[in-house]
């Protein structure tokens, strides 16, 4: 099991959902009612990204740690910016991504590092990029952003 603080200085908002389905809800900077319109809207993105077939639970890959290696090798389809690693995780690499440990949204830089990795540029600071398996064991772990450009 690993513990982690939760710093609600940092954060107007934080969820929690246990895997039993479990919710608790916390906001010690914002109203209760922006906080229901702000997961409203959250609902709204999810399902209208989500695909036009029912949803099949079992086929849902298991969450992989963030700390955990990509493995060796891995395979760009750069037509579809799609990213397989090397223990066979898809990435979409169109779209921008969220690191729990820094502010602000990554996105694919169109770059692999020496070891064929993407390459990863903060969003309005192009210069600060990291490959994706360093964003992930240092500022991880990451998630697609919700909201922002698909």
């Amino acid at each position: 099991m690993r513990i982690r603080f939760i710093d609600y200085d940092e954060h107007a908002l934080v969820l929690t959902v246990t895997r039993g389905g479990g919710v608790t809800i916390t906001n010690p900077r914002m109203c209760d009612s922006a906080a229901a319109a702000m997961l409203r809207d959250i609902a709204d993105q999810l399902d209208a990204g989500h695909p036009p077939y029912p949803c099949n639970p079992a086929a849902v890959p298991e969450q992989h740690s963030h700390a955990e290696p990509l493995g060796q090798g891995g395979a760009l389809d750069a037509d579809r910016r799609v990213w397989t690693d090397g223990t066979g995780h898809v990435w979409d690499l169109s779209g921008r991504w969220t690191a729990a440990e820094t502010p602000g949204e990554w996105e694919w830089s169109g770059r692999l590092d020496d070891r064929g990795t993407p390459v990863m540029s903060a969003v309005g600071s192009p210069e600060v990029r990291e490959s994706l398996d360093v964003l992930r064991a240092l500022y991880g772990p990451i998630s697609p952003s919700v909201g922002g450009r698909s």
